[in-house]
This record gives structure tokens, sequence and C-alpha cells, in this order.
């Protein structure tokens, strides 16, 4: 097949480190091992649109979507969509309420405020339950219209290392954009603070006026470091070397970094939140992420050997999650828009 990947605009501005691309990327690397043509899009060439057997738009939901579909779709039919959705779960009385009693409370009012238009389109992918229902039930769009494709680990299959378990460290890992305010990192810094454990920060930590409020929280704590953007070389060496590693988002869509994390052998302390907890079948341990008592009490436990799921979470991962395994799926999606 011949495809062609169209990235959301916003993309520019977050570069290499936005998932969004990350997931268009490793998709396109599996697909190319199935023997098929990738293109990735740029405004700036020119294309035969008629030439594509699959035209294939990622990223967040809005106007530019309908607007490219629109367009297309009267040149070159075969058109699907990654919307890439993180359902924010809505606060009622200082308790979160999880996706489905927001849909029951408030669909039949919000469908018709947030009305998408997804008839441009052939075929919608969705990472998870939780992305299908929120698209059925609060966007109107038609089950048969929507193709369960999760993603997969992002690393190359029979280059996986565990590492020596015995030789693990105890302490937690997290790495993400951690002055992003659903990261929760404020509540993981709380947490290890009253349970003392050690804890790793990696990722981009903005700008300095972003970075105050954690660096205030950590000032002073011993158990506490902050690594900042890390090469992939490191990244690795800390999943090999964690004993756990959380990541207690207030909202997320999957979490790679966390099935990565797994897939090389840490414990998994995760919200429970829909979408990223299907990824584990039940061996990871979902924690309220508003609660720094829970977020630590599952944290410890890991880290004490009260509790383990590996190395049963890792095969999980490896059996599932796998670039070829995902890729095959992919490709029978495509097919069948095709047909």
């Amino acid at each position: 097949m011949n495809i062609a990947y169209i990235l959301y605009p916003e993309v520019i501005i977050s570069g290499q480190s936005n998932g969004i691309r990350s997931q268009a990327e490793n998709w396109a690397v599996s697909l190319k091992r199935l023997g098929h043509n990738i293109t990735f899009i740029n405004n700036w060439k020119h294309y035969d649109w008629k030439s594509f057997d699959i035209i294939h738009l990622f990223g967040c939901s809005g106007s530019w979507h309908n607007d490219v579909a629109f367009r297309l779709k009267h040149i070159n039919p075969n058109i699907c969509f990654s919307p890439i959705i993180d359902p924010k779960p809505i606060k009622l009385e200082n308790k979160s309420i999880i996706l489905k009693n927001y849909i029951r409370i408030f669909f039949p009012f919000t469908r018709f405020l947030t009305q998408d238009k997804y008839d441009n389109f052939k075929l919608i992918f969705v990472r998870s339950q939780c992305e299908a229902e929120y698209l059925t039930k609060i966007k109107g769009v038609d089950i048969s219209k929507l193709a369960h494709i999760p993603l997969a680990y992002s690393y190359k299959e029979g280059c996986i290392s565990e590492g020596d378990r015995s030789k693990r460290k105890p302490f937690c890992l997290h790495i993400s954009s951690i002055t992003q305010e659903r990261k929760n990192v404020l509540r993981l810094i709380k947490a290890a603070k009253k349970y003392n454990f050690e804890l790793v920060l990696a990722g981009n930590k903005g700008t300095p006026e972003a970075y105050y409020h954690l660096e205030k929280e950590i000032s002073g704590c011993d158990n506490i470091k902050v690594l900042g953007f890390i090469s992939e070389e490191k990244k690795l060496e800390l999943y090999k070397t964690a004993k756990v590693f959380a990541l207690p988002s207030l909202y997320e869509g999957v979490g790679i970094v966390a099935v990565d994390a797994a897939l090389y052998g840490c414990e998994i302390v995760i919200s429970d939140i829909p979408g990223p907890k299907e990824y584990y079948a039940g061996m990871a341990s979902l924690v309220n992420p508003y609660s720094v008592d829970e977020i630590g009490y599952a944290i410890k436990g890991y880290l004490d050997g009260k509790v383990t799921t590996q190395p049963m979470l890792s095969e999980h991962i490896k059996e599932t999650y796998s670039p070829s395994h995902i890729a095959k799926q992919l490709e029978s999606a495509y097919y069948s828009l095709m047909q």
C-alpha cells in the first residue's frame, strides 16, 4: 500500500517530543517492515492525492481535520483519522467523576454542544475502549466506523532486555513534561516526601516560572532528584534499573512511557482512570490521582517488595503490544477501508 500520513498543525511547536508524532512514526516504521510505503506529508510539497491507497490524519480534534478531510474526500475517499483523545474527568464536590458518569449525567447536553464532524472519514482509529466510548456516546460516531488499534511499545523487538532484577535499585521513576499540571508531579513529590522513598524525575522542566512550584516543594529533599531532559540511552538505563514507574496523571490517553517501563521490568503505579489502565491486564497498581496517600502507599508497597507483578507484566506487554503485532492489525484495518 501507498499511505500518506498527515500530522495536526500544532506538532511543529513540540517537535520530536510530541507523542502523536511518535505514534505516527512508530506505526510507519512497522508498516515499512511489512512492505508498505509511508509518505509523511510536507506542506511545502505537491502531492498526487489519487496515488495514495490510504490517507491517514493524526491529531487533536478541531476544524483542521474537518477542513482537510472535506477537501480530500472529493479526490480520494480513503481517509481515516486518529483523533488522539485524552478525556478530562470532571470534578464535582471534590470527587473525580469517571467517564461513564460524565456520559450518564451530561451526555444529552454535551453531545449537542460538542458534536464534531467525522462523516468525512471512512475509519476512526481509537487506542482504547475509553476513546471508543467517548466517540460513540459523546461525539455520536457510529461504532461501525471505529477500529481499535492499541499503541505498540516504543522499542525494537528482539532488543528488549529487562536487566538483572536482583540489581534493580529501590527508587521510583517518573518521565514526562513534568511541569504539565495533568501529569500530577506535585502530588507525586508530596508522596515521596511523606512516605520517604527515592524519586527520580526526568523530562522537560518547562519555563522557570512553570518549574518554580515543583522546585520549591523539592527544596531540601535529598530523596528527590530532577534530571531534566534525558537521552534515549539514559531513559533505557533508568527503565532497566528502577523498581517502580509511576504515572499518576489527572487525565491521560495511554501514557506510552509507562507501557515502555513495564516492558523493561518496572512495577507500574498508574491512575485509576479510563484508558491507560486497559493496557496492563490488572497487573498495575491503580490509584486515585488526587490522593497523595494512595500514590505513596502503592509505590512504597512495590519498593518494599510486598507485592510484584513482574516478570508477568513484561511478558504481557511483549505479547500484546509488539510493533509487529500492532502493525498487522493496522494493515488489516487499512485493507478493510479500501474495500
